[in-house]
């Protein structure tokens, strides 16, 4: 682990020493927390079959969000049934003691930097609203949202200390040491919405961020060289279109099958690719790497098909940096899970797994929704139907993420001005563009990796280094998988970009 990411937190043997006055720790009877699955994974020996043109990586190194107890999954999602009702609902105060906030409670930009910043922002307002200064308040998890509120509550005058599961501040912010040995990397949030105010903060803060690219290079199974076909996104927008008329919500594959908009034509045009390969294509390289999950549970009805190519700015680190500045002038405890919360009129009381607790006149929860789906925490009493619906119908999904470093750049070549964003429907085939491909997918089949970055295109370093997304089921599968397997199963979609490279 980076140890710059640990940075601004207290171990817990100097938890009872905490400089808040009055606040009591009591035995109570022990629980036991899972012991997280650690995020990065080293990799061992060679795959033993070679792919022609695709070197093994010199290193390599990948996330396993849906593994990890303390996240169960990497961003929220509308699943099928959802409402930005719900969201809205889920961060409102349950009755004047509790406020729940993170990217899940976003109505305007859930799964980024952006929503868990703005939660955070608006659960801190809440309770300058309801309280007053002085005031103890405990803030459960250490990541964007919980960091945010925290700052905010001691500007107002509050005392704040901030417990946090994980052996580090950060959250699904996870800056780790480069797979390489130069550097750090970032294994969680990448994108961060289209906040200009976050972009400045961050870029303040020496952080680096890029816009998000406007070309993406696309090749055949074959390794030529497509124009980005439109096709899937409009059968998309037309399913959408059907589902939207109907009262109930149904998922995006149900609106597929039964708007009438499939089949689709199978006939070839020149570059041998169908309308059905580019369906195939939106829903792999754009749908599910935008809610991390599977067409079969995202909602027709809400599923912004924008988004995917509207997505802002991304970072490529390191985003501990700013994290440390925000949690420098707080207290913070690591490796300390809340297994139970209970909440009345006047306090609120923690009972954390080593069976300590802490009260404190309100708190701010901003454990993932993943999390929260599960029976990990305790609610006494248990929360208000509303936020019970919200948490059971929302969606959790997962992507992951997995780096790999190259002697040399072989996917590189000079893409014509042809080759276009092909995330959303608002791509622009054939238009003009001198700028490098930035992003990398494939037509024609459903790769392992949804969609891989050229980090140093990006970053205009020119390292060889590859990120790859792997989302939904792809996702959940290769996390159970050792790094030998997984490295067999991902390489061969960069065979394309091997053979068209030279």
């Amino acid at each position: 682990m980076d140890s710059r990411a640990a940075s601004g937190g207290m171990a817990r043997r100097t938890f009872l020493a905490a400089s808040l006055s009055g606040i009591a720790a009591v035995a109570l009877s022990s629980c036991t927390w899972p012991p997280p699955n650690p995020t990065p994974t080293s990799t061992p020996t060679a795959s033993p079959k070679p792919i022609p043109g695709v070197p093994e990586p010199t290193a390599m190194r990948r996330s396993k969000w849906a593994a990890d107890p303390f996240a169960r999954g990497s961003f929220s999602f509308d699943a099928v049934g959802a409402t930005p009702e719900l969201r809205e609902a889920l961060g409102e105060p349950v009755g004047e003691r509790l406020v729940l906030a993170g990217e899940a409670c976003s109505t305007d930009a859930p799964g980024t930097l952006q929503g868990a910043r703005d939660s955070g922002l608006r659960a801190a307002a809440h309770l300058i609203r309801l309280g007053g200064p002085g005031e103890r308040v405990a803030v459960i998890g250490a990541g964007v949202a919980g960091l945010t509120a925290a700052r905010e509550l001691v500007d107002a005058g509050f005392e704040v200390v901030v417990v946090e599961a994980r052996d580090r501040i950060g959250g699904r912010v996870d800056t780790v040491a480069d797979p390489a040995g130069d550097g750090v990397a970032e294994f969680g949030a990448m994108f961060i919405g289209d906040d200009a105010g976050l972009e400045l903060e961050l870029a303040a803060a020496d952080i680096d961020v890029h816009p998000t690219p406007g070309t993406t290079l696309v090749r055949t199974v074959d390794g030529a060289i497509v124009e980005p076909s439109d096709a899937g996104w409009q059968a998309i927008a037309a399913a959408q279109a059907w589902a939207r008329g109907r009262s109930e919500d149904v998922s995006l594959a149900t609106a597929l099958a039964a708007s009438g908009v499939l089949p689709l034509p199978d006939e070839p045009a020149a570059d041998g690719t169908t309308p059905a390969d580019w369906l195939r294509h939106a829903l792999a390289s754009g749908v599910e790497p935008a809610t991390g999950a599977a067409p079969t549970r995202v909602s027709a009805q809400l599923f912004d098909a924008t988004r995917p190519a509207a997505s802002g700015a991304f970072v490529t680190g390191p985003l501990a940096d700013w994290l440390t500045g925000l949690a420098e002038p707080l207290d913070v405890v690591l490796s300390s899970a809340v297994v139970r919360i209970a909440y009345d009129e006047e306090r609120v009381s923690l009972r954390f797994d080593s069976g300590e607790s802490l009260n404190s006149d309100r708190v701010v929860v901003t454990v993932p929704l993943g999390v929260l789906q599960t029976d990990t925490i305790a609610f006494h009493p248990t929360l208000p139907l509303l936020h019970q619906r919200a948490i059971a119908t929302l969606g959790m999904g997962v992507v992951d993420t997995v780096r790999m470093r190259f002697d040399e750049p072989f996917w590189r070549a000079t893409a014509p001005p042809s080759a276009q964003p092909t995330a959303g429907p608002g791509a622009e085939p054939g238009a003009e563009t001198t700028e490098a491909p930035i992003f990398l997918s494939i037509v024609g089949e459903v790769p392992a990796v949804a969609v891989w970055i050229d980090v140093g295109a990006a970053s205009g370093t020119d390292e060889p280094v590859l990120v790859g997304l792997i989302a939904a089921e792809q996702a959940r599968r290769l996390e159970q998988v050792n790094d030998r397997d997984f490295r067999k199963a991902v390489l061969p979609g960069l065979a394309p970009f091997a053979t068209g490279a030279g």
